[in-house]
């Protein structure tokens, strides 16, 4: 993650730089945990000031085209001709994200504990989960569709449609068809709510789930943020911010109206990009710092800033199914 930090404390002493450095810490920590779609993006790059592209804030990336397939053999002494690569550029564009918080003088007086570093834990779970919606929005748009128990459309999934072995076999089917470019382990990723992965690993059709835990010491130290387990070539990556359509779609479909949409998504490489964190920095300010906008040090104040953005790169390299859970109770 590139970060440039930047803070402003209401003392310059040694104390209150070694409190700075630790709040810093304490969120890029509890950020980083929370950006599991953001860790699969392919391509990172990060802009140099005053380098925009055409356009504020535009960025680009490159999609290459697979080259033909050689059907026949050339003849001795045939020199070979050389075909010219090709390929795609990707423009996507970034936007700036920030959040802040205050906290008064009286619970400050209050509370117990520090209650600046609450505010910097709630401020980076709120940076981290607000970088990875970015991010998830993004690719739900594109992909691959594939509706839940191959229904026409997926207004028509049953309730029964939740997520299972034969649902991760024909995302697996179609990566291949597209070839799609696995991982460098030869696995593609995938990225799932809770509610669903209880489904999957609750399934015992025969070649199922593998924990984490289980797999061999070459692999088990590379593990990707949020992994749990594997099955036939997939690495499974769970967080609390897999995408939810919600009931309300379901409205006019087989779907009981209780039930809501979720979205699993299948990533084969390369299949959307990410810019970096760029200048990604936490504000510190305490009661001394408001001037006369507070003129009796009632309001302290704490937020973070980044510049961020992404893009769907190739679509037919990742899959999106949608599909019903058996149950969030």
């Amino acid at each position: 993650m590139a970060v440039d930090v930047a803070k402003t404390l209401t003392s310059g002493t040694a104390t209150a730089a070694i409190k700075n450095r630790y709040y810093d810490e304490l969120f890029l920590k509890r950020a980083e945990s929370n950006l599991v779609h953001k860790q699969l993006g392919q391509r990172n790059r990060s802009i140099p000031q005053g380098q925009g592209g055409y356009g504020s804030g535009a960025v680009y990336w490159t999609r290459w085209t697979n080259l033909p397939t050689v059907s026949a053999g050339q003849g001795e002494g045939v020199p070979t001709t050389a075909v010219q690569l090709t390929a795609t550029n990707i423009t996507g564009t970034t936007a700036q994200y920030d959040a802040a918080v205050s906290v008064s003088d009286l619970m400050a007086y209050t509370s117990f504990g520090d209650v600046m570093k609450q505010a910097v834990e709630l401020l980076a779970y709120n940076a981290g989960i607000s970088i990875d919606t970015v991010v998830r929005k993004e690719v739900s748009a594109s992909g691959t569709m594939q509706v839940g128990t191959g229904a026409a459309h997926w207004t028509a999934i049953p309730a029964t449609g939740t997520l299972s072995i034969s649902e991760i076999k024909r995302a697996v089917r179609t990566l291949n068809r597209n070839d799609a470019f696995k991982q460098d382990d030869g696995f593609y990723v995938a990225i799932a709510h809770p509610d669903a992965l209880y489904d999957l690993m609750s399934d015992t059709t025969t070649g199922g789930w593998i924990d984490a835990n289980k797999y061999d010491s070459a692999t088990s130290d590379k593990l990707f943020r949020g992994e749990l387990g594997k099955m036939h070539g997939v690495r499974f990556l769970q967080t609390s911010n897999g995408y939810v359509v919600g009931s309300s779609c379901a409205t006019n479909s087989a779907v009981l109206a209780s039930s809501s949409i979720y979205v699993t998504s299948v990533f084969g490489k390369e299949a959307f990009g990410v810019t970096e964190l760029q200048n990604l920095k936490t504000y510190v300010k305490g009661f001394e710092t408001g001037g006369t906008g507070d003129p009796t040090n009632k309001v302290a104040t704490a937020g973070w800033k980044t510049t961020f953005g992404a893009a769907s790169l190739n679509s037919s390299f990742y899959v999106n199914i949608r599909h019903t859970v058996s149950s969030t109770a």
